[in-house]
């Protein structure tokens, strides 16, 4: 898919901004603070509906405003086009609504699949240093795009857990826990995840033999070992609903459920050794990448489509070597990066250039400084209630 138009209203530093993206790659340079990344992050909540940096939209309305939008135009290659639109209400009942074709969707979950893309940032680096929370984050917004099924499952568990956890909170100390009250969340919560866990099981299993060859590829050395493996919460998802019931006890000293798939996670280890303790920095950035497209390779199959990519501020921290195998990796997506300095893309031709300055309320500023081949000439869609 392309992303033909991107649309933006006192959404972060930008006022209003209208952009006609080249088809190939797109190249977004100025200093730290100028607003690059916001374009990225526009992009990403047209596909996720959330930011990939931050959980409060409020963060992303423009300083003296209460409401914040942006969209795209996305064409497909049967041919088909995608209008989205978010609007960010965070001080209104409503905070956050989707517009799918200019008609508001009654659910978050409508919005899967119409968009989808792949960010990589110098925070996705956590994907191997921190937590299991962040790789389960990958792992969900990943399936999300392109199963809107698993997404809604998700939200049913999330759901779920937060009931039983506070029951468990909220029980006195001295009186028993309420089984009647609990049993039903957490048949929920086996349901749920009777969806959730074999998706996991099946996506993780086919990401990791790719995620091994793209390790491989970009760091030039066949030898390094690269495996990401799936680790659920238990062996049988039918299982949960008593599992849990036997542990509701432990739980509550606890005070919040230690048991299902708010726990599991992806193990990464190169040439046998846990990467969290062992790996370098650079081995560390390669993995990070080789997950993200191997995360392509899956969308573009789920779908028929490569998505798009969102490379923020990654060239820089690259070298040469794996800045140009990297660029062979991702040929033939729509690409959006964003650097402080031009000469990280030098002597890649087929390219639109473009310098984001502040200007001097603060507001961002983005000016095209070097054509591509364009698409064919359309008008942007007006879109009612984009504003």
């Amino acid at each position: 898919m392309i992303i033909e138009a991107l649309r933006l209203h006192a959404f972060r530093n930008y006022r209003d901004a209208v952009l006609k993206p080249h088809p190939g790659m797109n190249l977004f340079f100025g200093a730290n603070g100028s607003g690059k990344t916001n374009l990225l992050e526009a992009v990403h909540y047209c596909a996720l509906g959330r930011s990939h940096r931050s959980a409060a939209d409020r963060e992303t309305v423009m300083r003296g405003e209460t409401a914040a939008a942006c969209g795209v135009t996305a064409v497909h290659r049967d041919g088909t086009r995608s209008e989205v639109s978010i609007r960010l209400t965070p001080e209104e009942p409503r905070k956050k609504q989707v517009f799918i074709d200019r008609k508001r969707a009654p659910r978050i979950a409508d919005l899967m699949g119409h968009v989808r893309c792949v960010i990589f940032s110098p925070e996705d680096l956590q994907l191997v240093r921190e937590g299991p929370a962040v790789r389960r984050r990958f792992m969900d917004m990943m399936i999300s795009q392109a199963d809107s099924g698993y997404f809604t499952a998700l939200q049913r568990y999330g759901q779920a857990l937060d009931s039983r956890n506070a029951l468990l909170r909220d029980t006195p100390k001295g009186e028993a826990l309420p089984a009647d009250l609990m049993a039903p969340y957490e048949a929920l919560m086996a349901e749920a995840a009777a969806v959730i866990m074999p998706k996991r099981l099946a996506v993780m299993a086919r990401l990791a033999d790719a995620a091994a060859e793209k390790y491989a590829a970009i760091s030039g050395r066949e030898g390094e070992r690269f495996r990401a493996v799936y680790s659920p919460c238990c062996p049988d998802p039918a299982q949960l609903a008593a599992l849990l019931a036997g542990r509701r006890e432990e739980d509550r000293v606890r005070g919040t459920t230690g048991l299902g798939i708010h726990r599991e996670d992806i193990r990464l280890s190169l040439m046998g050794r846990e990467m969290k303790l062992y790996a370098s920095q650079g081995q560390v950035r390669t993995a990070a990448l080789a997950l993200k497209l191997a995360q392509m390779d899956y969308l573009a199959e789920a779908a028929g489509d490569p998505p798009v990519l969102l490379l923020d501020d990654v060239m820089s921290e690259l070298d040469m070597n794996r800045r140009t195998r990297l660029l062979r990796e991702i040929g033939g997506a729509q690409t959006f990066v964003t650097c402080t300095d031009e000469s990280d893309l030098e002597g890649l031709q087929d390219r639109r250039t473009y310098a984001v300055s502040l200007g001097e309320a603060g507001e961002g500023i983005v000016r095209e400084t070097r054509g591509g081949a364009l698409l064919p000439p359309e008008a942007v869609p007006e879109d009612p209630d984009f504003t």
